[in-house]
């Protein structure tokens, strides 16, 4: 197969918009021949008038136009005579002139340009509508001060005390500048509607159709008349200009497909390459490709290869363009990465994505970020998972109209970095144009957003799995991540892997995999979508849980490499932005039934603590300054939002809302703290000041700048702890239930590595040190270790103890460092490619029964202000277990994901509640509970003898379980 061509004439298609500024440009292109034939018609009566005529009466408006004093006045018989000289006195609505321009009075020297015995003027003769008392002596009024009218005799030139007839004066040069030349003198006119009085009928025709399009015409610099080509272009597409001309109808509202399309069909379109090397960078701010690669037979450009789809293409139009010496159409099929993979860890807080191109060398790519010419930097590959709404009407019209590479633009929608940047920067009117939850909603079964785009466009999101194709946010930044990935400056992959936490349920996972799949298939070219062989290649696969893919890098970064026999036990303690993911397993060489891989990972007793993560924590720590400030903060009508975790407080009721200013206010205080959290330099000199300056809004929408809160740093920073140490005491409860398997002996070391971004925090490392000495002797008491067991910690990968680590255990071999090293973030995508189809390392996953993700909590009652439990997250799903009896008609279910719950210990006040009634008692009977999805169960009322002989109910209750705490 030819994968160049050489082409010489094509047809470029475009969409409505694109063909629309085609259109207009020929449209502007057209118009402004006609200003010019239009000019080149008035000129001869132009130069006479404006070299030898002093005044020129005009034939629409009773007005002359004095060219010595660039001004307006009037022809009609108002003027009045004027003995009182004050110009208080004087009814200013004399001054009106043909009853459209308010005038002045003149001054002096206009007076003595205008009016002398020695030349004509108006209004001279007749009816001797300015003589001066009706006598034979012409006196016309001036201004002599602000306040006082004086009179110039024309006669003689003598100034009068008492002022004369007032003559007003509407002066030209206050909006427009003097004309140096006969066509400005015209373009005076025609911005003021005026018809010379000496213009044969021809002429006047020509002025009447320039003054349709006065807005576009201006002075230059060389005493001509400029038609602004770009500012009418630019009208036409925005569908501004509507009106007829030149006997044509200049404006697309009833402007037909056919009308455009013949329009384009009468010419080249010159600017086709800058179109086609602009589309990428229209789409996604991508790099412009370089001219060169038109017209190189080693490149080419995909945009310009012919396609036999014509289904997809009846919505758009066809613009011719010619290529003098030539230019080079590529097959997309040339760039295609057959034996390339790509990893995607798509994130709470932020997405990475890395690759592998055709051999076992792993790199992180920079998305939303697409000037790669620009210096590297390590954040460009951590990319923030949010969007950003604009025109979210016109993108999704432009997002359908095409299955493959369809012609949206990055000024309707933007992700990641750009998205983030204007989130930052954006009021509270402009808060639910962003959706930085995109991970969140997808999780939460039950989870609505509302969305209001920047032109005030508002949208309900339902819940993610009741979502459509209309609209689909995950689908859309799939796309996005797509034209990064495939373009020409990186090339096409067709296989890629997602992680997803260990609590997702599958019904969730496959509709996040098809999501991902339809938005990473749209930024592949349409060329593709016709190659059977390319669409079966296309694959978006599920890959190994966010943990277990860390642990994979971690074990390897770390040089863990055992043979025969031998095991390494691991922990995951993965601290992210969102959440913090636990995961437990062993690492050995592949047997000799499982000799295509190298190692086998084997993990289980996942778990995790939902809402610690740094922004969460974030969320804490200002709700925490937000209560200290109550009083203040009511006073001034500041609102916030109630986040996960915490409770409202007496006196909140008004001051707790799901409102925009509630939101945009926890963000800007988040931000305020971050500093603390993160221990950014110079912090404590900053939190110390114990006070707090920030940007709030009140309910009313109205900007509080630096508002001052005071900020207790010691109390803050006890929160931190606090609220970590919480995690790693769950951690550690989840580790001893993991390792207490009768099935797991020999366990002489745990080793346990640190994940996620915020496992970098000092906190982490210190509370970490503090319970491996508190709970080695509980941990060797339960699993088998003969009185061995202890751990050992390892820093997050990219940090220098991290480097250090790995320096001392693999010695002798090279230790990837900066940019392209997998750090505790990027860490989770680089697992992700090490455990693919058809690699080195077999992954068994004992988290998941029958293909889905095992039940998610602990349920129980109350006894004593403890939680008891009586189902355990371990249970299979379908098991019946008795949990109450069905004496009364209400009874109350507690549950928890905290591991920390299996002792029976846990506080009551630290579960969620849910209060369910049965239809019927019966004191014989029993209340029965079953899990049947990760979050999903269901109750019903029986007596143990029906249990015990799986008898079916007709009454069973479902419910559906969502933590907040």
């Amino acid at each position: 197969m030819n994968r160049t061509q050489l082409i010489e004439q094509t047809e470029i298609y475009v969409n409505y918009d694109q063909a629309i500024a085609v259109y207009a440009d020929r449209q502007g292109a057209l118009l402004l021949e006609r200003v010019k034939i239009a000019f080149k018609e008035l000129h001869q009566t132009l130069n006479d008038l404006f070299v030898n005529q002093r005044f020129m009466t005009m034939k629409n408006v009773p007005v002359y136009y004095h060219k010595s004093v660039h001004a307006l006045l009037p022809l009609e018989p108002k003027y009045g005579y004027v003995s009182d000289k004050s110009i208080k006195n004087f009814d200013t609505n004399m001054l009106l002139i043909a009853h459209k321009y308010w005038g002045d009075f003149m001054t002096l020297d206009e007076s003595r340009k205008i009016f002398s015995a020695k030349w004509s003027f108006p209004n001279q003769v007749d009816e001797d509508q300015i003589r001066y008392d009706k006598g034979d002596n012409f006196r016309v009024a001036y201004m002599k001060t602000s306040a006082e009218l004086g009179g110039r005799d024309l006669d003689d030139e003598m100034l009068r005390e008492e002022p004369g007839v007032v003559v007003p004066i509407y002066r030209l040069g206050e909006v427009m500048p003097r004309p140096d030349s006969p066509t400005q003198l015209l373009l005076c006119w025609v911005k003021e509607d005026l018809i010379p009085e000496a213009f044969s009928e021809q002429e006047e025709y020509q002025i009447k159709q320039l003054m349709k399009i006065k807005s576009f015409l201006k002075f230059g610099e060389n005493k001509d008349v400029i038609f602004e080509t770009l500012s009418f272009v630019k009208a036409i597409m925005e569908n501004e200009f509507h009106t007829d001309a030149f006997g044509q109808n200049w404006g697309i509202s009833d402007i037909e497909y056919d009308d455009i399309q013949e329009q384009l069909n009468d010419s080249d379109f010159s600017e086709a390459i800058s179109l086609l090397l602009d589309r990428d960078t229209v789409r996604a701010d991508i790099e412009p490709y370089v001219e060169q690669m038109v017209y190189d037979p080693n490149r080419g450009l995909w945009e310009l290869w012919p396609t036999s789809t014509a289904e997809d293409l009846d919505t758009l139009f066809k613009v011719k363009a010619s290529f003098e010496n030539g230019a080079i159409a590529r097959h997309p099929v040339s760039d295609i990465r057959y034996d390339g993979v790509v990893g995607i860890d798509f994130g709470t807080k932020s997405t990475v994505v890395v690759f592998q191109r055709d051999g076992e060398h792993t790199l992180p790519m920079r998305i939303g970020m697409g000037r790669y010419s620009k210096e590297v930097q390590l954040e460009h590959y951590e990319n923030p998972t949010v969007m950003e709404f604009i025109d979210l009407d016109k993108f999704l019209t432009d997002y359908h109209e095409l299955r493959a590479r369809p012609f949206t633009s990055w000024e309707d929608v933007t992700v990641s970095h750009t998205a983030i940047g204007s989130l930052m920067s954006s009021d509270s009117d402009m808060f639910y144009s962003h959706l930085s939850e995109l991970k969140q909603w997808a999780g939460e079964s039950n989870r609505t957003l509302r969305l209001r785009d920047k032109q005030n466009v508002d949208r309900i999101l339902p819940a993610f799995k009741e979502v459509t194709d209309d609209f689909n946010p995950i689908e859309i930044y799939a796309y996005y991540l797509g034209l990064f990935i495939n373009n020409q400056h990186q090339g096409i992959y067709l296989d890629y892997m997602l992680s997803f936490p260990v609590t997702y349920e599958k019904e969730i996972q496959d509709k996040i995999i098809s999501s991902f799949r339809k938005g990473l298939l749209k930024s592949l070219p349409l060329p593709l979508h016709e190659d059977e062989e390319v669409m079966e290649r296309f694959r978006v696969s599920s890959g190994v849980s966010e943990p277990a893919a860390y642990a994979v890098c971690a074990l390897q970064q770390y040089g863990f490499e055992p043979t025969g026999n031998e095991k390494v036990f691991y922990s995951i303690f993965d601290f992210g932005g969102g959440t913090t993911d636990f995961d437990f397993g062993i690492w050995r060489e592949a047997g000799a039934k499982e000799r295509r891989y190298d190692y086998v990972i084997e993990h289980f007793g996942a778990g995790g603590d939902r809402y610690l993560g740094g922004e969460n924590l974030l969320e804490l720590l200002a709700f925490e300054v937000f209560k200290s400030n109550q009083q203040k903060l009511r006073e001034e009508e500041i609102t916030f939002m109630l986040p996960p975790e915490c409770e409202p407080f007496v006196g909140s009721e008004v001051m707790l809302t799901d409102s925009q200013e509630s939101k945009i206010n926890m963000r800007q205080l988040v931000e305020a703290l971050r500093p603390l959290w993160e221990r950014h330099e110079g912090y404590e000199q900053q939190f110390d000041k114990g006070v707090l300056k920030v940007n709030l809004f009140d309910k009313h929408g109205n900007a509080c700048p630096g508002t001052e809160l005071t900020a207790d740093r010691e109390r803050l920073e006890s929160i931190i702890y606090t609220r970590i140490e919480k995690g790693v005491r769950n951690f550690f409860e989840s580790l001893r239930r993991a390792f207490s398997n009768p099935n797991i002996a020999d366990v002489e070391v745990v080793h346990i590595f640190l994940g996620g971004n915020s496992s970098r925090s000092p906190v982490v490392q210190q509370l970490f040190e503090t319970y491996i000495a508190k709970e080695t002797d509980q941990i060797s008491s339960s699993v088998h270790t003969n009185g061995k067991a202890y751990f050992e910690i390892y820093p997050p990968l990219g940090t220098e103890e991290a480097w250090e680590i790995q320096r001392e255990r693999r010695a002798g071999q090279a230790v990837d460092i900066g940019i392209e090293a997998p750090t505790g973030k990027t860490g989770v995508a680089f697992g992700l490619i090490q455990c693919r189809k058809g690699g080195v390392i077999k992954v068994v996953d004992h988290n998941v029964t029958q293909d889905e993700a095992k039940f998610n909590y602990f349920l129980g009652v109350s006894k004593k202000g403890k939680f008891h439990v009586v189902v355990d997250r371990e249970t299979s799903y379908g098991a019946w277990h008795l949990f109450i009896d069905a004496a009364e008609e209400d009874f109350e279910l507690y549950f928890t994901t905290m591991p920390e719950a299996s002792t029976n210990e846990m506080p009551i006040q630290q579960t969620e509640r849910r209060k369910c009634r049965i239809t019927h008692t019966n004191e014989n009977a029993y209340v029965f509970i079953r899990a049947k999805g990760p979050n999903t169960i269901e109750y019903v009322v029986a007596e143990e003898e029906e249990i015990a002989a799986s008898q079916t109910f007709d009454h069973i209750e479902t419910l559906t379980l969502t933590a907040s705490r």
